[in-house]
C-alpha cells in the first residue's frame, strides 16, 4: 500500500488590492439588497425608538452650532453625554451631518458589514494565514446572524466591527513595538466604548490582555503583557471625555441600581447554541403570540421577543473551527480556548452561575446587562478559529482529505436527523418538551419543528458539499473559491431574512395621535406638556395595513409614541426608558397607577398613550379621553390640569427623598410643593398669596424663568434634579433644591427676578482636556522618535521585516498559534 506523499508549501501570490475590499462591498450588496437598492430602512426595534431620535438630536444642534449636553426628551431630561448609548463621541455621528435620519442610519450600518469584513481579513493575513483562510473568517463574522440580528441596534454594530480592527492592530503592536502602533490600539478600542458598549469595551480589553500572552511578541510575554496594560491605560485616558462625565453621574442613575435578575433577562438558552449550525429556530415577528410563547415560556428570557433572531455562522465555519481546536496544542492555544469558553458561559448568562459570580464580585460588572450581547465575543473566537483550521488543513493534505470523509458522514447524519424530526418530531416535541414554563404551545412547536428540519437541510447539504469539496478538489484556489460559496450560500439563506427595512414613513409622518396633540397646543407657547406612554397590550389589525407584521408593530410603536418617537416630532416624553435616567424619577414613576392617575400631572404631564385594557381602570376623573385608535388597542388620555414647566409654590419641608415621595400624595399642588430643604425656609400657609411666572425662554442647557414673588415661595421647575445643573436668582449663584422627589426648585425673594438655570456636564471639560492632551503627548512622542530612528540623509538603513511575516517559516509558526 503505497501512501501519499504530503503536499509541498506553495507560496502563494499576493492578491490584487482591489480584490479584498471589492469583495467586502459586493458581497454586502448582494447580501441586503433588499436595503441597498430601494429607499427602505432598517426600522427595527432600538433603530426606531432610540437611534434615529438621539442621532437627529445630536445632528440637529451641532448643525445649529451647539454640542449636545442635556436631552430633555425622555424621563424629565438627563446628561445626552452620560447615557453612553448616545455614542456623543464617536465618528460614526459625522455620517448624519450628510445623510440625516433613518437613511443615514441605513447607510452607516450598511457601511458597518465591508468594514468588519476588511477587518477579520486583515487580522487573518496579518496573522499569516493564506486568503482563503481569511476571506472564510471575514466572510462567516461579517454575515454572521448574531451581527445581521443586531441590524436593528447600532451601538452594538458599530462596536462589534471595530472588534477584528482592534486585534489586528494589537498584532502589528507585538510584532513591532513602538509608541505609534501602541496609540493606533487604544484608538481602536476606545471607539469601541464610545459607540457605547461599555461591556464590549471591557470585555474587548481583556481579550486583548490574553492575546499578548498567548503570542509570539516582540521582546517576550512579560514585556507584551505590560506593553499592553499600558495600552489599555492610554485607551482609558483617550476615552476620558466619556468616562468622567459618565462616573460623574453614575450615582443618579437609575440603572446602577439593578438586580441580577433585571441584569440577565436575555441570556441566550443553551439549546439556542445549535443555531450556530442549523441557523435560526425560534424566530419570530416580535407580538406574535406564537413568538411570545416561545420567547418567554419556553427560552425564559422574561421579554415577549429575542435579542438576537440567529447565531448562524455556518458549516465551514463550524467544521473548520472545530479542526482548530483538535489540531492546534500548547498552553497558549489552551489560554484562548479557554477563554472563548468562558465567553460562551458569560453568553448563557443565568443558565450558568457564572455570570452569577462576575455580578456579585465585580461591583462594576453589575452596570451592564443583557448578556446576549456577548456573542459578539463567541462569534469572533468561532470565525478565528475558522481561519486557523483552515489553515492547518490546506498545509495537511492528509488530515483534509479524512475530513473531507468525515463531512459527508457528518452531513447524512444530520440529513438523518432532519428526517426524525419531520417524521416523528423528535426535536420539536421530544427534546424541548420538558423545557417549557408549562404546557407547550403546539403552534410553537409546529413552527420549530419546520425551522429544524430546514436547518438540518441546510447544514447537512453543506456538510456534503464541503466534503466532496475538500476530498476531491486539488486546487487550492477552486477550494477556497467553492467553500466560500457553500458558506456565503449557507449564510444567506439561513440569515438573509433576519434583517428587515420598511418605508422611511415609518419615522417621518406624524401619528394620529401626534397630529391631535400638535392641534391641542396650537396657540401655546413655550415647550410643550410632557406624554406619558404606559406599556401594555396592543393588537394588529387584520388584514395588516402594511405588507408585513414587522412594519404593522413599528407603525404601532410609532402610534404609541415609545419611548423616544415623541423627539421627532419636538415632543418631550416623561417615561423614564433611557440608561441615564434620574433614579429620583424611575422612583417617582415606580407605582404606575398612582402616577398616571394622581403624580403625572405634578411632573408637567397632561398627555398619556394608554392600552385599551388598562383605560377603564385608569381613565377617569380628571383625566378626559381624547382620542382613540382601536384598530391598535390605543387611547390618548388628557390630564388638563397638569401643572406647568414653572410655576411658584408654598414650599413644605421634608428631611429627605423617602419622606418627599410619602408626602407627594397629599401635596396642594400647584400652592404648594414638597422641597428637601438644606436650610429651613418659610412656609407660607396654603391660603397665602402667591406669584406668578412672568416670562420663560428654555433651552436644552440653559432655562430663564422671570418671576414676580409675594414672598415665601420657591420656584419650580419640572425638569430633573442632577448634578451639573447650576442657578442664580439676579445673578447671584443660589442653591438648587430636590422638588416634588424629582424636579428642581430654588428659593425666590418677594418681588421681579430673573432665574437662570445652566448646566455644564459634569467632567466634560476635564475629560476633553485628558483625551486631547493624552492625544496630542503621545503623537508628539511617536514623532521624535520616529525621526530619531529615521536614517540619515543619503544613508540607506537597513529594512525591516514586513509586519504581516516575511518567509514561510514566520507563516508556520504564526498559523500553529
Amino acid at each position: 500500500m503505497s501512501s501519499v506523499s504530503p503536499e509541498p508549501p506553495r507560496s502563494e501570490a499576493p492578491p490584487p488590492r482591489w480584490l479584498v475590499p471589492t469583495l467586502s462591498v459586493g458581497l454586502t450588496f448582494l447580501f441586503f439588497h433588499r436595503a441597498v437598492f430601494s429607499a427602505n430602512v432598517f426600522f427595527l426595534r432600538d433603530v426606531q425608538q432610540v437611534y434615529v431620535p438621539l442621532w437627529e438630536y445630536w445632528r440637529e444642534r451641532v448643525l445649529g452650532g451647539e454640542f449636545p449636553q442635556w436631552y430633555p426628551f425622555d424621563g424629565l431630561g438627563q446628561p445626552y453625554v452620560g447615557m453612553v448609548v448616545s455614542g456623543a463621541f464617536h465618528p460614526a455621528q459625522v455620517l448624519s451631518l450628510v445623510l440625516p435620519g433613518a437613511q443615514g442610519l441605513k447607510w452607516l450600518m450598511l457601511l458597518c458589514f465591508p468594514v468588519a469584513f476588511l477587518g477579520m481579513s486583515a487580522l487573518g493575513r496579518r496573522l499569516g494565514w493564506g486568503l482563503g483562510a481569511a476571506l472564510l473568517a471575514a466572510m462567516s463574522y461579517s454575515f454572521s446572524g448574531y451581527l445581521v440580528s443586531i441590524t436593528n441596534n447600532t451601538l452594538y454594530l458599530l462596536a462589534a466591527v471595530t472588534v477584528p480592527w482592534v486585534f489586528w492592530a494589537l498584532e502589528g503592536l507585538l510584532r513591532a513595538p513602538s509608541v505609534g502602533r501602541g496609540l493606533g490600539v487604544a484608538v481602536l478600542l476606545g471607539l469601541v466604548l464610545l459607540a457605547g458598549d461599555v461591556q464590549g469595551y471591557a470585555v474587548c480589553l481583556g481579550g486583548a490582555l490574553l492575546w499578548s500572552v498567548s503570542r509570539p511578541a516582540s521582546g517576550g510575554t512579560p514585556r507584551a503583557l505590560l506593553g499592553m496594560l499600558g495600552v489599555g491605560i492610554v485607551s482609558l485616558l483617550l476615552c476620558a471625555v466619556q468616562i468622567l462625565p459618565t462616573l460623574a453621574g453614575l450615582g443618579e442613575v437609575r440603572a446602577s441600581n439593578q438586580t441580577l435578575a433585571q441584569a440577565t433577562e436575555w441570556s441566550v438558552h443553551p439549546v439556542r447554541l445549535v443555531e450556530l449550525l442549523l441557523g435560526p429556530l425560534f424566530a419570530g415577528e416580535s407580538g406574535e403570540q406564537v413568538q411570545v410563547a416561545i420567547s418567554a415560556w419556553l427560552l425564559s428570557t422574561s421579554r415577549t421577543e429575542l435579542w438576537a433572531d440567529s447565531f448562524y455562522l455556518g458549516t465551514p465555519a463550524l467544521v473548520m473551527a472545530g479542526v482548530a481546536v483538535v489540531r492546534v496544542r500548547g498552553p497558549r492555544a489552551a489560554l484562548l480556548l479557554a477563554a472563548a469558553l468562558g465567553a460562551v458561559l458569560l453568553a448563557l448568562g443565568k443558565h450558568t452561575p457564572l455570570y452569577g459570580w462576575v455580578f456579585d464580585w465585580v461591583p462594576p460588572w453589575r452596570a451592564f446587562r443583557y448578556p446576549e450581547k456577548l456573542m459578539t465575543f463567541v462569534t469572533f473566537a468561532v470565525c478565528l478559529a475558522a481561519g486557523v483550521g483552515w489553515e492547518r488543513l490546506e498545509h495537511a493534505p492528509d488530515v483534509r482529505r479524512r475530513m473531507g470523509r468525515g463531512a459527508l458522514g457528518l452531513g447524512g447524519l444530520v440529513l438523518a436527523v432532519g428526517g426524525a424530526e419531520w417524521l416523528g418530531h423528535v426535536f420539536s416535541e421530544g427534546m424541548l418538551s420538558g423545557l417549557w414554563m408549562g404546557p407547550p404551545w403546539p403552534e410553537a412547536q409546529r413552527r420549530i419543528g419546520e425551522h429544524f428540519v430546514l436547518g438540518c437541510g441546510l447544514a447537512g447539504g453543506s456538510l456534503l458539499a464541503l466534503g466532496g469539496i475538500l476530498g476531491a478538489v486539488r486546487s487550492a484556489e477552486a477550494r477556497a473559491g467553492l467553500v466560500g460559496v457553500v458558506g456565503f450560500g449557507g449564510l444567506l439563506l439561513a440569515n438573509g431574512d433576519i434583517y428587515k427595512v420598511g418605508e422611511p414613513e415609518l419615522f417621518d409622518e406624524p401619528t394620529p395621535f401626534v397630529l391631535r396633540i400638535q392641534q391641542e397646543l396650537r396657540e401655546q407657547v413655550g415647550p410643550p406638556p410632557r406624554v406619558y406612554r404606559l406599556t401594555g397590550l396592543y393588537y394588529a389589525p387584520r388584514p395588516l395595513p402594511l405588507p408585513t407584521l414587522a412594519e404593522t408593530n413599528a407603525l404601532i410603536m410609532g402610534a404609541s409614541l415609545m419611548p423616544l418617537v415623541p423627539a421627532l416630532f419636538g415632543l418631550e416624553s416623561s417615561t423614564a426608558y433611557m440608561p441615564a435616567v434620574s433614579r429620583r424619577v424611575a422612583d417617582v414613576q415606580a407605582e404606575t397607577n398612582s402616577w398616571v392617575r394622581h403624580t403625572a400631572g405634578l411632573f408637567h404631564t397632561r398627555y398619556f398613550i394608554l392600552s385599551s385594557e388598562v383605560t377603564a381602570q385608569l381613565a377617569a376623573e380628571p383625566l378626559r379621553v381624547l382620542e382613540r385608535l382601536d384598530a391598535f388597542g390605543l387611547w390618548l388620555v388628557e390630564d388638563p390640569n397638569a401643572l406647568p414647566r414653572a410655576y411658584l409654590a408654598h414650599p413644605r419641608c421634608v428631611a429627605g427623598p423617602r419622606e418627599a415621595l410619602r408626602r407627594l400624595g397629599g401635596v396642594q399642588a400647584p400652592r404648594e410643593v414638597v422641597v428637601e430643604c438644606a436650610a429651613p425656609l418659610p412656609e407660607p400657609p396654603l391660603e397665602a398669596p402667591r406669584g406668578e411666572v412672568t416670562a420663560a425662554r428654555f433651552a436644552p442647557e440653559r432655562v430663564e424663568v422671570e418671576v414676580r414673588a409675594r414672598g415665601g415661595e420657591v420656584l419650580v421647575l419640572n425638569d430633573a434634579y442632577y448634578g451639573g445643573w447650576t442657578a442664580s436668582v439676579d445673578g447671584e449663584p443660589v442653591p438648587i433644591l430636590p422638588a416634588n422627589g424629582a424636579v428642581r426648585a430654588v428659593a425666590v425673594p418677594p418681588g421681579e427676578h430673573q432665574v437662570v438655570f445652566r448646566y455644564r456636564t459634569p467632567g466634560l471639560a476635564v475629560g476633553t482636556g485628558v483625551s486631547l492632551g493624552t492625544l496630542l503627548v503621545l503623537l508628539a512622542a511617536d514623532g521624535v522618535l520616529r525621526r530619531r530612528l529615521t536614517p540619515g540623509a543619503g544613508r540607506k538603513g537597513p529594512r525591516a521585516a514586513p509586519p504581516s511575516g516575511g518567509g514561510a517559516e514566520a507563516a508556520r509558526d504564526e498559523r500553529g498559534a
